[in-house]
C-alpha cells in the first residue's frame, strides 16, 4: 500500500512540474526561435537551424548585401493586432563579432520596421537578417549572434530557444549540409583546399543548397563520393611525391 501511495505521489508530482512548465511558457505572449513550419512537431529538428554559415563568395562583385532567414514564434495564443517584436546582438567574449551598420544592417534600422513583426492571427514569421559584404570579409569569419528581447507585446519563451547565429564571411566556408554526417561518410574533414579543389574539379558550387540536392538522394552521394576519390588520385598521380595538402599541412582525403 505504501508502495502505491508513493508512485501515486510521484505521479501526481510530475504532471504538476508538466503542467507548471507550460504555465511557465504560457501564461503571456512569448517569443522563441524554432525550425520551419513543416518540423515544428519534430523532435529531433527541434534545434535545427541554430546557427548558420553564410558566403558571399559565390555571390558576384556587384552583390553588397544578402538576407539569412530564421523562424520565430509566438507562444501563448494569437492576436487580432500585429505584435511587433525586438531583437538584440549578443556579442560573443573573444570572437569577431559584427559590426551593425558594417557588418549587417541594425535591427533597429527604419528600412525593417515592419519586418520583425507577427502578423494578426499568426504565430510565426520568417525574419529577416540582412548582412553586408564589407572588404573585411574577405579576410575572415565574423558572428552575429542575435537574441530575442523583451518588449510590450512579448516576454522571451524558452531560454534555450532564444537566440540564433549567423557566421559569415567573403571566403570559402564550410556549409551547414557539410556536416558531421558528410564528414565521416562521403566528404571528409573540411578545408578550403578541399572545397577548392572540388569546385574546381567538378565545376559545380559545392555550396549550400548544391549539397542539401546531393544530400537528399544516396545514389549522388556515392556517385561524388566515387568521384571526388578518383579525381584524388588522379591528382596525386600527377603529382609524384606531392599529394594534394590543405591550408594545415595535412594530407587531403576522401572516406
Amino acid at each position: 500500500m505504501k508502495q502505491i501511495l508513493t508512485v501515486a505521489m510521484l505521479t501526481a508530482l510530475l504532471a504538476a512540474c508538466k503542467k507548471d512548465q507550460y504555465y511557465l511558457y504560457n501564461d503571456i505572449a512569448r517569443l522563441q526561435f524554432g525550425p520551419t513550419p513543416d518540423r515544428i512537431y519534430t523532435a529531433s529538428f527541434e534545434m535545427a537551424d541554430t546557427v548558420k554559415p553564410f558566403t558571399f563568395y559565390y555571390e558576384p562583385a556587384t552583390t553588397t548585401q544578402d538576407t539569412v532567414f530564421f523562424d520565430i514564434y509566438a507562444i501563448g495564443g494569437i492576436s487580432s493586432n500585429d505584435r511587433p517584436f525586438t531583437l538584440e546582438q549578443v556579442n560573443l567574449p573573444g570572437e569577431a563579432n559584427a559590426i551593425p551598420g558594417t557588418h549587417y544592417k541594425a535591427f533597429s534600422d527604419a528600412s525593417l520596421k515592419d519586418a520583425y513583426v507577427i502578423k494578426a492571427g499568426q504565430v510565426h514569421a520568417t525574419i529577416p537578417v540582412i548582412v553586408l559584404r564589407d572588404a573585411s570579409l574577405k579576410k575572415g569569419t565574423v558572428k552575429l549572434q542575435i537574441q530575442v528581447k523583451a518588449n510590450e507585446q512579448f516576454q522571451p519563451g524558452e531560454i534555450k530557444k532564444l537566440w540564433r547565429r549567423v557566421e559569415f564571411t567573403d571566403m570559402l566556408s564550410q556549409p551547414a549540409a557539410w556536416n558531421a554526417s558528410a564528414v565521416q561518410y562521403y566528404w571528409g574533414k573540411y578545408s578550403q583546399v578541399k572545397h577548392s579543389f572540388m569546385i574546381n574539379q567538378t565545376g559545380e558550387k559545392w555550396d549550400q543548397d548544391f549539397l542539401t540536392f546531393v544530400n537528399t538522394d544516396y545514389a549522388l552521394l556515392s556517385f561524388w563520393r566515387l568521384k571526388l576519390k578518383t579525381l584524388l588520385t588522379d591528382y596525386n598521380n600527377a603529382h609524384p611525391g606531392a599529394p594534394l595538402t590543405d591550408e594545415m599541412g595535412e594530407t587531403i582525403v576522401f572516406p
